[in-house]
């Protein structure tokens, strides 16, 4: 199948919501040939710094209504802490979301490469946006929802970061062009390993917000 070429930065924001609604809803390696190759970093940028502001924004209004720390407590239990990482949680995520999407990205492409992928780059972090902007964003509004908020973008989340690791698998083998026993080793490791990159993030970033 053959894969398309670049657009035009206004066009290709135009035509996001097609895309992401046919990646979701048609699992598989076929929607992603005609993707492979329409990758170009200004939509790359476009779309995760949209992603970030808008996760960002809608996790602190989600703050704004959250009963504040009470008590004088010391330590990890002090308010001090809590607000710290309340912040950290919701603004800080015009940072962490880029940063751990390009670490993501980086492990990802070079065990690609090391497993006999030969894709580029660019490719790949457009393919992986294109599911990874709609999912995100939907787990940030389901966290406004009043009392289950907090559990169901916890539960739908973890549900939607499973379909996102599935899809990934697809997108690396159409952007590397490799097997897929490869690609989804490559895959799970690099999903494994935001768990704890994920965590030693947020702490430091909370430690920022502590310090200033």
């Amino acid at each position: 199948m053959p894969r398309g070429r670049p657009l035009p930065l206004r066009e290709a924001i135009r035509q996001l919501p097609r895309r992401y609604r046919f990646i979701l809803t048609k699992p598989g390696l076929e929607p992603f040939f005609p993707e492979a190759g329409l990758g170009e970093w200004k939509i790359v940028w476009f779309q995760l710094l949209v992603y970030a502001v808008v996760a960002a924004g809608l996790t602190f209004v989600r703050t704004l209504f959250a009963p504040p720390a009470s008590g004088s407590g010391t330590g990890l239990d002090s308010p001090a802490i809590a607000h710290a990482l309340d912040l950290g949680t919701s603004l800080g995520l015009v940072v962490l979301i880029p940063l751990l999407f390009f670490f993501a990205m980086g492990l990802l492409y070079w065990l690609a490469r090391a497993s006999g992928g030969h894709g580029s780059f660019v490719q790949q972090a457009y393919t992986t946006l294109l599911f990874l902007v709609p999912c995100g964003i939907i787990t940030s509004v389901l966290g406004l929802i009043p009392f289950a908020g907090s559990f169901l973008a916890f539960f739908l989340g973890l549900l939607l970061f499973i379909y996102c690791v599935v899809l990934q698998c697809f997108a690396t083998v159409v952007v590397h062009q490799m097997p897929g026993d490869k690609a989804t080793r490559a895959t799970i490791i690099t999903a494994l390993s935001l768990i704890p990159a994920s965590l030693l993030c947020l702490g430091l970033w909370t430690l920022v917000f502590v310090i200033i």
